[in-house]
């Protein structure tokens, strides 16, 4: 028999039994399917977690601002302030820049719209160069407006367009609080969803304005605390020295805020770690649902494909009475329970991809279906023929043709 004349024999077998192939199929579709929707959103939330990782800073170090333990009087340490990061400028070898940031939350608004909710952020001139931060028109806070404590904005991406809509936002004049400020810039817009896929708990960038730091301290801060600033940033010149000289900043700030633990160091890297190891067990419990699918599923092929080699005993005897060898039977059977099984996962390829498609719709979670993912799940179900159909294609392969025509 030629490749042909399998397929035709093996396309004619398993439509004669609709109902029994679609059964044994379902294994391997939900098998492949689980496969399918699992590296989708591995995928997914591995290139959701590297943005956010980049729009941290990948060499970056973050010192926030914390409410002391009540044991601790706040008179034994000034808070953070901007002292801090100049100390951490000077003090920390592997320092490249530096910027603290103070958070608003307020209002803005073009002339007598209504105003609208936003993150007003004081920041340092080089908080653009720590964060990667593209601006797609203007330019970004300078060092004379922070040192002057001028009345400029940057605008996020979603409120430049909210505000402006198509016209050009620069120059123009916006009404934060009941402060006017001029926009000299508009961010690029961001590429981190809101889904679950987050990794690290992040703001919306799109809804930030910055304005210089010394500004955002004479205007918006609170009068008890008015150099009080919530995170510095602090970006060191290799990826590689950011864990020793977390180390570092860990005791300049202990020796300048008396030990008191007003403050918390994070880093960025650290967390896409622990990320991926949380995702790495998210993969091993679905692979191995997905895998006792399979295995369920294979099975199921073998059981009925050995059922099939009973009832066509007769058949094979006659194959092989007229010149069939034992390769042209082996490779008969073999061939039809390829079918069965590659047919299983192009359909639980299709139903994966379908699923992965419903979770983004609904969970807001990032997937994304890559092509890798569509030749393991084939690769996948094409062994999962070959390992359960062999046995029976061997059991068929070696009957004894006089026995095989005499069986009723």
């Amino acid at each position: 028999m030629d490749l042909r004349e399998m397929l035709r024999s093996g396309v004619k077998s398993l439509a004669r039994h609709k109902l029994r192939t679609l059964l044994t199929m379902l294994g391997v579709i939900f098998g492949v399917a689980a496969v399918v929707a699992m590296m989708s959103i591995g995928e997914g939330a591995r290139r959701a977690a590297l943005e956010q990782i980049r729009l941290l800073g990948t060499n970056n170090i973050r010192v926030r601002a914390v409410a002391p333990p009540e044991n601790e009087g706040e008179q034994n340490s000034p808070g953070l302030t901007p002292r801090d990061a100049e100390r951490l400028r000077a003090k920390l070898p592997t320092v490249r820049a530096v910027s603290p940031l103070r958070f608003v939350e307020s209002t803005i608004a073009r002339g007598s719209e209504q105003p609208s909710a936003v993150a007003v952020v004081g920041v340092g001139a080089e908080y653009a160069v720590l964060t990667n931060a593209d601006v797609r028109r203007g330019r970004f806070v300078g060092a004379l407006d922070d040192h002057a404590a001028r009345r400029v904005c940057v605008l996020g991406d979603e409120v430049a367009r909210e505000l402006f809509g198509p016209s050009d936002a620069i120059g123009q004049e916006v009404r934060i609080g009941d402060t006017r400020f001029r926009v000299v810039g508009v961010m690029q817009r961001t590429r981190v969803r809101s889904g679950g896929t987050r990794v690290i708990e992040m703001r919306n960038f799109d809804r930030d304005v910055y304005i210089p730091l010394e500004t955002a301290l004479r205007r918006f801060t609170d009068p008890d605390f008015p150099r009080h600033i919530d995170e510095i940033a602090v970006q060191v010149s290799r990826a590689s020295d950011v864990m020793p000289s977390s180390l570092v900043v860990q005791r300049i700030m202990s020796a300048a805020h008396r030990d008191v633990a007003d403050f918390q160091i994070v880093i960025p890297e650290a967390l896409l770690a622990q990320s991926q190891r949380t995702q790495r067990i998210f993969n091993i419990v679905m692979g191995s649902i997905a895998a006792l699918s399979l295995l369920v599923g294979g099975i199921g092929i073998m059981n009925i494909m050995l059922a099939t080699v009973t009832e066509r005993t007769k058949e094979i005897g006659i194959r092989r009475a007229i010149g069939a060898s034992e390769r042209d039977i082996l490779g008969q059977f073999l061939h039809e329970t390829l079918m069965l099984s590659v047919s299983g996962g192009l359909i639980g390829i299709v139903l994966g991809a379908l699923m992965a498609f419903g979770i983004h719709l609904f969970a807001k979670w990032d997937t994304v279906l890559s092509p890798l993912a569509i030749v393991v799940s084939f690769g996948i179900a094409a062994s999962v023929g070959v390992i359960f159909g062999l046995y029976p294609a061997q059991q068929a392969a070696r009957k004894d043709p006089i026995e095989a025509l005499r069986y009723e």
